[in-house]
């Protein structure tokens, strides 16, 4: 079978693409008919595709016979309801005073990215259940029934409820980035007597149906709001990121001008059901939250990142019925799975590899500061050597490590330690760490002070004022172990050494499996780690002193010298910062 003339390839998906004649493209002001195969498969898109063009040619016949929407009451319509949503972005926001900048930059790139998804929907003539929703609604006022209108009718409609959409968006970034200067829309449909924003007759979806809690309040202007309480409440980068993945793919799934009180129990189920289906191989891409669901035969992504997800989704709804008493649609809904997935772990470092680890050039003489995979003489302890020493004999997570301020270490108190502890960086943003408000205090192993720990604090602090102890490293805008991460990345490829997970947590998992070799109990790692065990009495009388603390770390043994392995004693004539 030969190749259909309407068969087209976008990236490794298949469309359809069909000119309109004349009459109905003037009318409609769409020039070809468009929509994916939904399939990567040859052999399906051209069954696919013959069968939407036999469709195509059968509805234009129709519409030859019934005729079309009238062109001026439907743009009579569209402006009405766009209308309505520059009231929608006229309402009062607020954004957090502690932390504006982030925030607005939050908005600005969210609402830039509404914009795009709408110009990919008029683009490719493909819309949501949302736009079929908003699409009734703006005709109702008209008299005009959106589900009686043939085919090529419908799509005009949607096609206005779009560009409405798509120019709301651009009124509330005009707002966002230049909020004292006129706005002037760049759609001639709704440019017609705009200076200020026009009231014209709006359109109450409420009006049509059964009464709406809090109308105003749609699925675009709640995900604005919780991504700003998540920032007011400091929740850690990785879960705003992930939380605002999440909440952008739903927006994919239903219009994000949709009342969140009007999203349904069925919706949330669909969403479900894409969650479990989501693919491997997907992560860091920008991708439709479509494309990235695994095909027949390819690997899912694993089972707790897929559930992570899910959880993100049930606390913003969660949060919905706590703030706004609207009935949580994800309120049952199972998320089941995994049973038989295995749960990785990163795997920590054996004796032998961690001997093959401070063989390494960081460690015994590299070429150069850029060049520190590259041998060479240079045995300078900068603070990339320290963030390693430092993981492995403190067990810290690498985003506390740094932070760490010359100020966080006590090293004359009876027992030396450091305290990760809340406060502000140099760069002007809040600490961020999963121990949150609270403080934790980890004892200095001996072998950090025979390595010369005081000695360094103590030179940052005087040489380096007001800037972290391991100010080389970066840390990211959300993620406070983005540099520590991507060094130990590409320095454990670079040396054979990397395994899933390994970047820098192996350190914290090597501790705690020479420890529990060495016979400690699981209560007495977990207190050097940070960890809880969750109960109520473990709260009680606070956290573990300091001396047993040290008492657990001095039985950590590695199996060989590691201060040896790590250059000696400190020696100033020899070990520079």
């Amino acid at each position: 079978m030969s190749r259909p003339p309407h068969l087209e390839r976008r990236g490794a998906v298949y469309y359809v693409r069909i000119r309109l004649p004349s009459t109905h493209s003037q009318a409609l002001e769409i020039a070809d008919f468009r929509r994916s195969l939904a399939t990567k498969d040859y052999v399906i898109a051209k069954r696919r595709c013959i069968e939407a063009a036999r469709w195509f040619h059968r509805t234009v016949e129709r519409m030859a016979r019934s005729g079309l929407l009238d062109r001026e009451q439907l743009e009579e319509a569209a402006r009405a309801y766009f209308a309505q949503l520059v009231m929608d972005v006229d309402q009062p926001r607020e954004l957090p005073a502690e932390d504006y900048q982030n925030a607005l930059a939050f908005q600005i790139e969210q609402t830039e990215g509404e914009i795009e998804r709408q110009e990919d929907h008029l683009t490719a003539h493909s819309y949501t259940d949302g736009d079929r929703i908003a699409a009734r609604a703006m005709l109702k006022p008209m008299g005009v029934d959106f589900d009686k209108l043939e085919p090529n009718g419908q799509i005009a409609a949607l096609s206005h409820v779009a560009r409405a959409k798509r120019q709301q968006m651009r009124y509330l970034l005009h707002g966002l980035k230049t909020p004292a200067s006129r706005f002037s829309p760049d759609d001639e449909l709704f440019a017609q007597g705009h200076g200020a924003p026009v009231v014209l007759e709006t359109i109450n979806p409420a009006a049509t149906g059964p009464k709406i809690i809090r109308p105003e309040l749609t699925l675009a202007n709640a995900v604005t709001e919780y991504n700003a309480y998540l920032v007011r409440t400091e929740r850690q980068g990785s879960t705003r990121d992930e939380t605002a993945r999440v909440l952008r793919w739903l927006q994919e799934e239903i219009a994000p001008e949709t009342p969140v009180a009007h999203i349904t129990h069925d919706q949330m189920r669909e969403f479900r059901n894409c969650l479990l289906q989501l693919g491997a191989g997907a992560q860091g891409k920008k991708l439709p939250f479509r494309h990235r669901l695994a095909l027949p035969g390819q690997a899912n992504l694993k089972f707790v990142t897929r559930q992570r997800y899910w959880r993100f989704t049930t606390k913003f709804f969660g949060w919905l019925q706590a703030e706004y008493r609207i009935p949580n649609p994800t309120k049952d809904l199972p998320f089941e799975g995994g049973r038989n997935e295995l749960r990785q772990s990163p795997e920590p470092f054996s004796t032998e590899e961690l001997k093959r680890f401070l063989q390494t050039p960081l460690f015994t003489g590299y070429k150069s500061h850029s060049r520190m995979m590259a041998e060479g003489s240079s045995l300078i302890r900068n603070g990339y050597w320290w963030s390693a020493a430092l993981m492995m004999f403190t067990g810290a997570r690498a985003g506390d490590i740094a932070q760490l301020l010359p100020s966080d270490f006590r090293l004359d108190d009876a027992v030396p330690h450091l305290i990760i502890q809340p406060g502000k960086l140099p760069e002007g943003v809040p600490k961020r760490s999963k121990f949150g408000p609270r403080t934790h205090k980890v004892p200095l192993h001996p072998a950090l002070l025979e390595l010369g720990l005081k000695e360094f604090v103590e030179a940052r602090a005087k040489l380096h004022p007001g800037k972290r102890l391991l100010f080389e490293i970066s840390i990211g805008k959300n993620r406070m172990s983005d540099g520590m991460t991507k060094f130990w990345s590409r320095y454990l490829h670079e040396f054979d050494l990397f395994k899933p997970g390994r970047a820098t947590h192996v350190h914290r998992h090597t501790m705690a499996a020479r420890l529990r070799a060495a016979g400690v109990t699981n209560e007495d790692i977990g207190a050097v780690l940070g960890h809880s065990d969750g109960s109520v009495t473990a709260g009680y009388g606070g956290d573990q002193g300091l001396e047993r603390k040290l008492a657990t770390l001095k039985k950590l043994d590695h199996g060989f010298d590691v201060v040896k392995a790590l250059g000696g004693s400190y020696d100033p004539k020899v070990h520079r910062y």
